[in-house]
C-alpha cells in the first residue's frame, strides 16, 4: 500500500514539474519575442525622416479690423534639452506602416522605459499584444483608450505590465527610491505635435478605484482634490508641487502584490498662459 502512495506521488510530482517546466519555457519565449519585437521598434524608430515639403505660398491676406486677445494655455517652452531633441528625430510615421495605432514614443533616460506608445479601441487588447499586435504576454506600454491622444486632458494615463526582468514597466517601482528619482527626474513623451518632457513629483500605490484614474475633471476644486490626494499618498519627497494647470501623466502598472492596487509614478507638464 505504502509502495502505490509512494508510486502515485511520484507520478504527481513529475506532472507538477513537466507543467511548471512548460509554462517556464512558455514564459521565457514570450519574454525573448517581447525583447526582439522592441528592438525591432527600436530600429524602425531611428530611421531617417523623409524631408518635409516647403510650405505652399500663402495668399495676401486682407486687413480686417482688431478683435479682442485669445488667451489659451501651452507647455512652459524647454531649452537645451538633448534628450528632447533627441526625440524630436523619432520617426513615428514609419512605425505606423507597421501598427497604425502607434501614437508616438514615451522614454525615461536611463531605464530600460523606452518604448513605442499605443493606444487602442480599449485597454484590454495591448495588455496581451506587441506593438506588432502580436499575442505575447509582455503586451505593449498603451495610453488609456478614453483620453484625447493629443495628450490635452488634465490626467493622461498610460500602462505597461511590471515584468520580472524590469522590462515595460518593471522598473516603476524604483521610484520609491529617493535616490532613483534624482538621477531620473522626467518622463518624455514623443507625439505628432512635438516632445514634453514631464516632471516626475509622485510616486504612490493606488486603488484601482481611487480618483488617480479620474481623466478630465471639470472644476477647478475637483483637481486640487486630484492633486491633494496624489501629494498625501506620495513616498517620496521631490520638491516638485504641481497646481491645477499643469498637464498630468500618470504612469500605472501592477504591484505584483496586491491585485486592488497599482504602482504609480505621476509627472507634471507645467503650462504657461499667453494671449494673442
Amino acid at each position: 500500500m505504502k509502495k502505490q502512495v509512494r508510486n502515485a506521488l511520484r507520478a504527481v510530482l513529475l506532472v507538477v514539474f513537466i507543467v511548471s517546466t512548460g509554462l517556464m519555457i512558455h514564459q521565457w519565449l514570450d519574454n525573448a519575442g517581447g525583447e526582439e519585437a522592441y528592438h525591432e521598434a527600436i530600429n524602425i524608430a531611428m530611421q531617417t525622416k523623409e524631408p518635409e515639403s516647403p510650405a505652399e505660398p500663402q495668399p495676401t491676406e486682407i486687413p480686417v479690423e482688431a478683435t479682442e486677445p485669445v488667451t489659451y494655455w501651452v507647455p512652459v517652452p524647454v531649452e537645451g534639452d538633448p534628450v528632447m531633441e533627441e526625440m524630436a528625430q523619432i520617426n513615428i510615421a514609419a512605425l505606423r506602416e507597421t501598427n497604425e495605432d502607434v501614437l508616438g514614443w514615451i522614454r525615461i533616460p536611463d531605464t530600460k522605459i523606452d518604448y513605442p506608445l499605443m493606444q487602442g479601441e480599449d485597454n484590454d487588447f495591448y495588455l496581451k499584444h506587441t506593438w506588432q499586435k502580436k499575442r505575447n504576454s509582455v503586451g505593449s506600454i498603451f495610453l488609456e483608450y478614453l483620453n484625447r491622444p493629443d495628450l490635452t486632458d488634465f490626467n493622461t494615463i498610460v500602462y505597461g505590465h511590471n515584468m520580472r526582468d524590469k522590462s515595460m514597466f518593471g522598473q516603476l517601482d524604483n521610484y520609491s527610491i529617493d535616490d532613483f528619482w534624482k538621477t531620473h527626474p522626467y518622463v518624455y513623451v514623443a507625439i505628432d505635435s512635438g516632445v514634453y518632457r514631464y516632471e516626475v513629483f509622485a510616486f504612490f500605490q493606488a486603488p484601482v478605484d481611487s480618483v488617480t484614474y479620474s481623466i478630465r475633471p471639470r472644476r477647478d476644486d475637483t483637481k486640487q482634490e486630484f492633486l491633494d490626494y496624489s501629494m498625501e499618498s506620495n513616498w517620496i519627497d521631490t520638491g516638485v508641487q504641481p497646481v491645477i494647470t499643469d498637464r498630468i501623466l500618470t504612469l500605472s502598472t501592477c504591484t505584483g502584490r496586491d491585485y486592488t492596487a497599482r504602482n504609480v509614478v505621476q509627472a507634471r507638464l507645467p503650462m504657461m498662459e499667453v494671449t494673442e
